[in-house]
């Protein structure tokens, strides 16, 4: 009975972490001073020593205050990034781009329970992404629903900025997704 407490506790300690080196800079520096070993190692006649695997580096942060979640956000969506977070789906629009990024986190299982409590969102709530360089975009939810594990519709094309998160829905046969809208500040 205790195990999921115990998993769910390291989960979010775990993406505070990611969270925290994000926030202060670490993250790149870290990346930073990754890149640069691995040209000092291939200078020294292209033999390159199996080191220790970093932690993939976080890209941003989404925050839904309504439903407690402050998560970090990976590139991909491989079992490394959904189990340390949510992973963003790479052919989709990037954090704060024009266009349709597409956001996808695990949901009560044992690899991560980020977006248990996503399929509780209400039309009108709103998701905050915060990128590398600190800036923030809010989000409303405009439309939820359930579709099929394959349903190409939660990556739809979008020539104005919006934002479509996904989790696994009915023990995974499904897929429960939520649609945001850019909420820019100059409109109003």
């Amino acid at each position: 009975m205790s195990v999921p407490i115990i998993f769910d506790l390291h989960d979010r300690a775990q993406a505070e972490k990611y969270i925290e080196r994000l926030e202060d800079g670490t993250e790149s520096e870290r990346q930073e001073t990754k890149t640069k070993n691995k040209k000092k190692k291939k200078q020294k006649g292209n033999k390159e020593k199996a080191s220790e695997e970093l932690p993939v580096e976080a890209i941003g942060i989404i925050e839904i205050p309504d439903l407690d979640i402050r998560y970090p956000i990976f590139e991909g969506t491989g079992e490394t990034q959904l189990s340390a977070g949510i992973g963003h789906l790479p052919e989709s629009a990037g954090l704060l781009a024009k266009g349709n990024c597409v956001l996808a986190g695990h949901n009560g299982s044992r690899q991560g329970k980020f977006f248990t409590e996503l399929s509780s969102i209400g039309i009108g709530s709103e998701v905050m992404i915060t990128n590398k360089d600190k800036v923030t975009h809010t989000y409303k939810v405009e439309e939820i629903g359930i579709v099929g594990p394959y349903d190409e519709s939660v990556r739809k094309e979008s020539k104005e900025e919006c934002l479509t998160l996904f989790t696994c829905a009915n023990h995974g046969t499904q897929r429960f997704y939520c649609r945001c809208k850019y909420i820019n500040e100059d409109d109003d």
